[in-house]
């Protein structure tokens, strides 16, 4: 069974549409991943978000198929074999991802200065 949202999605709001389909927090990564446009398996993008829960991935994975952000395509082989590729409205998303990139990059100092080294 699909996880259900408690809150309904405001369709009056933009601001809310698009964060419902980047909210989770590896869709963003997961685009990022997938932005090459080369097909990636999911053990690829597990391996490139090793932090990341496999089973928060498949989740996330499903859910942004489901979206339209990614295709999944299912080989009829024995073992199984999928690949997942960014869409073109996955891609028109990078330009937000880009933006939050930059702002990371341009405040570094204010997450050092919040997480700093704790090794």
């Amino acid at each position: 069974m699909a996880y259900e949202k408690k809150i309904p999605v405001d369709l009056d709001c933009p601001l809310r549409l698009t964060m419902s389909l980047i909210e989770s927090k590896w869709k963003s990564c997961i685009l990022d991943e997938l932005r090459s446009g080369s097909p990636m398996r999911p053990s690829e993008i597990h391996k490139s978000l090793p932090e990341a829960a496999p089973r928060v991935l498949d989740i996330q994975l499903k859910e942004m198929v489901e979206d339209g952000l990614v295709f999944k395509t299912i080989y009829p082989e024995l073992p199984p074999r999928s690949e997942y590729v960014i869409t073109d409205l996955g891609k028109s998303l990078l330009p937000i991802i880009d933006s939050m990139l930059k702002w990371g990059e341009e405040h570094f100092a204010l997450f050092e200065k919040k997480y700093g080294n704790k090794k």
